[in-house]
């Protein structure tokens, strides 16, 4: 399934939904034990920055808001 395959714009995506869906911490990522399952599951991958998530998590709310005021005016 392409809608599944690994980018690095998809693995910060499914962060920050994790992050703000189930109330998870940004700095989860830097748990060690995280860090060595996506290790083992995707050699070399670069895990975000916990910033980085937070940055994301702010934009995904802009951009909706902006949807959303855009669906309401009349």
């Amino acid at each position: 399934d392409p809608a599944l395959q690994y980018t690095p714009a998809m693995h910060r995506a499914v962060l920050a939904l994790r992050c703000a869906t189930s109330k998870r911490p940004f700095n989860m990522v830097k748990d060690p034990y995280y860090e060595i399952e996506v290790e083992m599951l995707r050699p070399g991958t670069v895990i975000p920055h916990p910033s980085t998530i937070s940055r994301d998590i702010c934009t995904v709310y802009s951009e909706a808001a902006k949807r959303v005021k855009e669906y309401f005016e009349v």
